[in-house]
């Protein structure tokens, strides 16, 4: 409400130069606001996959072959690799640059890999260059995974993402 009240109706009425009880005090203006663009909306069930490759290991030569036949991440609408360095992964294919050695330690109750800061930095990557947003759904593939997009797009073809 545009209305002051007094706590237990205490203190004293004080009139106020240039207001006139009832009418809203004088607005001063205010500066255009700049224009929003529209968000883009995602087709519906589209897919931006992504794989996070370690350089000089047997994972390239793995991504080189999926590009080619267009499997796995390459079957999808829209494919990025990631790494730690921009290598060549396929013709027209180079690995986005992510902040991290890569490196990690091994430890817990099952000696596994302490690599959550390291997705923490190609998340942060796949967030700052926004090509997921002109997708419905990401997803974040290993480059010796077995994926199907197909497959993947029968499952979510009746369910919402947002």
């Amino acid at each position: 409400p545009s209305q002051c009240w007094l706590k237990d109706a205490v203190g004293e009425k004080v009139p106020k130069k240039g207001l006139v009880s009832g009418v809203p005090a004088p607005r001063r203006e205010l500066p255009a606001t700049a224009v929003v663009p529209k968000p883009v909306v995602p087709a519906a069930g589209s897919l931006y996959c992504f794989a996070l490759m370690v350089p000089g290991g047997y994972e390239a030569g793995l991504l080189e072959w999926q590009h080619g036949q267009k499997a796995g991440i390459f079957g999808c609408d829209e494919a990025a690799v990631y790494s730690n360095a921009p290598v060549k992964v396929a013709p027209g294919v180079q690995a986005k640059v992510v902040n991290s050695t890569l490196k990690c330690g091994y430890g817990g109750d099952s000696q596994s890999a302490l690599n959550s800061w390291i997705f923490i930095a190609v998340w942060d990557k796949v967030i700052d260059l926004g090509d997921y947003k002109a997708h419905a759904w990401v997803v974040k593939v290993d480059p010796d995974a077995v994926f199907f997009p197909s497959r993947l797009r029968q499952l979510l073809r009746h369910t919402t993402p947002f």
